[in-house]
């Protein structure tokens, strides 16, 4: 499948935020147009749905699993949802090349790599994020970030 520019590959830090109801222009614009397509991919969505538990249980999401609470997280509040207006890409075995060298190349911490190694496999020319860790290596690697200060 190939993308084009109009193709977004979306950070958890902006679900989160979007969700705590910070930063909200540029996401809020992406889905907006109809013309865009924002992607996210497995390493996302555990990040969005842990920080998911953590601010809407009040406690860990390790806490929350140990009192069996994890489901009454998700009855009272619907706010997971917001991931479902993005696509979902699987990725492969490619990646255990691809992150360890952008770990070392870049410093990233093994989420970041692999966030970074979704982009470069399918060909996602845009990445949003609030993450200053990816100013460095986007450039280097020809992804345009977007980001809202």
């Amino acid at each position: 499948m190939m993308f084009t520019t109009n193709d977004f590959f979306i950070g958890s830090s902006v679900l989160i935020e979007f969700n705590k109801g910070n930063k909200l222009r540029l996401f809020s614009e992406l889905l907006a147009n109809d013309a865009f397509r924002c992607f996210v991919n497995e390493t996302v969505l555990s990040e969005f749905l842990f920080h998911f538990l953590a601010s809407n249980g009040n406690k860990s999401p390790q806490t929350l699993h140990e009192a069996k609470q994890i489901s009454n997280i998700f009855a009272v509040s619907n706010q997971y949802k917001l991931i479902k207006t993005c696509h979902f890409i699987e990725n492969d075995n490619r990646l255990f090349s691809i992150v360890p060298d952008l770990m070392a190349k870049y410093n990233l911490l093994p989420n970041d790599a692999i966030i970074l190694a979704t982009c470069k496999l399918h060909g996602i020319s845009n990445l949003v994020s609030h993450d200053a860790d990816f100013k460095e290596p986007c450039k280097a690697e020809g992804i345009e970030l977007l980001r809202e200060e």
